[in-house]
């Protein structure tokens, strides 16, 4: 799986000491107890879900009422069920009498997504709110393999959608794999619009979504994905040899494993000459995460590399090999997107002498809107000519575009050696897991309106007569 599975792996492997309840209060806190070894994953994580289950006997799915549903108002809830499914909802606006349609706003309690003294992220409540001022029913509901069931008969009748807002994380009571299987149940058997459906999540975070866009106007031609360590080391000697090159594991995040790979000062000269650089080719190495610089020789770094794609393809192990492109010290341009519309536009300026565009590595961030004269020809470019082939190259033409999404753009040229002083310009990056707005709240309105445009055409679109062949 993508990178966002990358919390339930480490989950998985502490399952030798399995987790159990305690109550303080009005929350539910997890500690951790001795248990003995498992021989493998497979026992680990069976032990761990039993454990749990059997100690969390107090919201056991028997003793769930009948009464807890979206479309009752919440009235049927239980006390424990409600602080179990909603938590503190203070600054949640009165719910219209007869809402136009219902959306639950899903997400995970703790995190570090979460300001100081609330257990909701910062943009939950808004988007709730500019959903019921445009007359619909919201409710933010927390996740929790515990409430995995009763979430089900929850939102089983009279919900229109719902809205992802669970931040890659590690979090207590959360299994990954459980949560994408209720969003899937949610959207296939009770007839959720997804907003995102966890495939798409999933193919948008995952870097190969960077070689299936490569055909399109701003995908980038040169682009190799990699599932297997053999076909890593027989193609990377080649790939390198026309040019420097970036590597970027499937997991990372924040330029973690991201490498800029070029041939050590001096030997330059030994691009293009040849289909294959030697394995005692030296390499001058920079990880984006914060522009330190290793060196290896070819041999040493394909070998290094290999530990990402431990796991196999299976579970999301992958790397991906691109053409480098000098114009990234010219920064990188982020669209940020509400369904098919741009909203904003972000250009990360790494500091002088730097190629990462993170905040951590001291990268200057500009605001600009979408219609800005220096970016009218990515938005072209984007916009005008890719954004309807985007869904279908990546093979969901059946789901809806991300409610909240971005793409990141590096300058280039589309023929080597990759610049020419013109602005082309290719992604480089997508990812629509839980895009935050918290400090543009002021576009919660077009979020609700965006949501409610979705939820209603999924409405008709499951309510149209199926004709037989």
């Amino acid at each position: 799986a993508p990178a966002r599975r990358k919390s339930e792996y480490r989950t998985i492997k502490k399952a030798h000491a399995p987790i159990r309840p305690v109550v303080r209060g009005s929350a539910w806190h997890i500690v951790r107890i001795s248990m003995p070894k498992c021989a493998s994953w497979a026992c680990s994580a069976a032990m761990a879900f039993n454990v749990t289950a059997s100690l969390f006997s107090g919201f056991t799915s028997s003793s769930y009422t009948s009464e807890c549903f979206a479309h009752s108002g919440n009235r049927g809830c239980t006390s424990n069920e409600s602080q179990l499914l909603f938590g503190n909802t203070s600054g949640l606006q009165t719910q219209p009498t007869h809402p136009k349609g219902r959306i639950i706003v899903l997400g995970a309690r703790g995190g570090d997504d979460k300001p100081k003294g609330s257990e909701h992220r910062g943009d939950t409540i808004p988007i709730c709110n500019a959903l019921i001022d445009q007359g619909w029913w919201a409710q933010p509901v927390f996740y929790s393999d515990t409430a995995h069931d009763l979430i089900l008969r929850y939102a089983s009748s009279e919900v229109d959608g719902y809205i992802s807002r669970v931040n890659p994380d590690v979090y207590d009571d959360f299994t990954v794999s459980r949560y994408d299987s209720l969003l899937g149940v949610l959207h296939s058997t009770h007839g959720l619009a997804a907003m995102a459906h966890p495939l798409l999540i999933q193919k948008f975070g995952a870097k190969d979504a960077l070689a299936k866009i490569a055909p399109l106007r701003t995908g980038l031609p040169d682009t190799m994905a990699y599932y297997d360590a053999e076909t890593w080391r027989a193609k990377f000697p080649g790939t390198l040899s026309q040019g420097p090159r970036v590597v970027k594991q499937n997991r990372g995040s924040q330029g973690e494993g991201i490498w800029i790979v070029r041939l050590k000062d001096g030997q330059e000269h030994l691009y293009r000459k040849q289909n294959q650089l030697p394995l005692d080719t030296e390499l001058d190495l920079t990880e984006a995460v914060d522009n330190h610089k290793e060196y290896k020789t070819l041999g040493e770094f394909i070998t290094f590399a290999e530990q990402y794609l431990a796991g196999g393809a299976a579970n999301g192990a992958q790397l991906i090999d691109q053409a480098f492109m000098p114009r990234i010290t010219e920064g990188e341009v982020r669209v940020l997107m509400i369904g098919d519309s741009p909203v904003e536009i972000l250009h990360k300026k790494p500091k002088e002498g730097g190629i990462s565009a993170t905040l951590k590595s001291g990268a200057v961030y500009t605001k600009y809107a979408p219609d800005a004269p220096e970016f009218e020809r990515l938005m072209h470019s984007f916009i005008d000519r890719d954004l309807d082939k985007l869904l279908h190259v990546l093979e969901m033409d059946d789901q809806p575009l991300p409610l909240l999404w971005t793409a990141d753009f590096i300058l280039g040229s589309p023929k080597p050696p990759w610049i020419d002083g013109k602005d082309y310009y290719f992604i480089g990056e997508l990812n629509c897991a839980c895009v935050g707005i918290t400090t543009q709240l002021h576009l919660t309105p077009i979020v609700a309106k965006q949501a409610i445009k979705v939820a209603e055409q999924h409405r008709l679109k499951v309510k149209a007569p199926k004709h037989e062949l």
